[in-house]
């Protein structure tokens, strides 16, 4: 009987295999040879998934949005909207190992996207799926008053750019999670103005 590959596993471990050499190696250090090494599978295996080295690197810059995706639709809901989208907004920055590991990756692909269209492409894609995810949820507290002073757009992209630089100042060790998260949520309290209960 025919062994039952279960493919979602298989490219969990591709993903972790690669982003690993890539936390090590930078990007130069990812080739066929060296994830066979790591991962455990022979050359063969990896070239049945990806056949070469730039399908192996869009594969794992592919992977950090589906990665940042998933740990936003993990975050539990309440009743506090605004509590709700400040923890979704926490879990996108490297304030815990899993974060740090696909933000390290992700700043890798946007070192490299300076100087390699391909990567500024794959990055687009990543900054503009994660743009449109706020700017429905500002659009959302817009349609219950809560955004007096902006745009949603405006909050948007104002929130992405904070996000972002939150994002290297702690991967460099420049700051602490209680100051980021404290510098978020300062920042979101001026957006969001929770409007006063109706008489």
């Amino acid at each position: 009987m025919p062994r039952i590959v279960d493919h979602d596993q298989r490219r969990a471990e591709l993903t972790a295999a690669v982003w690993s050499l890539i936390r090590e190696q930078g990007l130069a250090g990812v080739t066929i040879r060296n994830l066979s090494q790591r991962s455990g599978w022979s050359s063969g295996a990896i070239r049945h998934y990806l056949p070469n080295r730039e399908a192996i690197l869009g594969f794992a810059a592919g992977q950090i949005g589906e990665r940042a995706w998933e740990r936003v639709q993990s975050v539990p809901a309440s009743d506090d909207p605004f509590q709700d989208f400040l923890n979704r907004l926490e879990v996108t920055l490297p304030l815990d190992e899993a974060g740090r590991v696909w933000l390290e990756v992700w700043l890798a692909f946007v070192g490299a996207a300076v100087s390699d269209q391909d990567f500024a492409d794959a990055q687009g894609v990543l900054y503009r799926d994660l743009n449109a995810i706020f700017v429905e949820a500002f659009e959302q507290f817009a349609r219950h008053g809560w955004l007096p002073a902006h745009t949603p757009q405006a909050a948007a992209t104002e929130l992405h750019a904070l996000l972002d630089g939150l994002s290297v100042h702690l991967l460099l060790h420049q700051i602490n999670p209680a100051q980021a998260r404290t510098t978020l949520e300062a920042a979101l309290s001026r957006m969001l103005i929770r409007p006063e209960p109706s008489a």
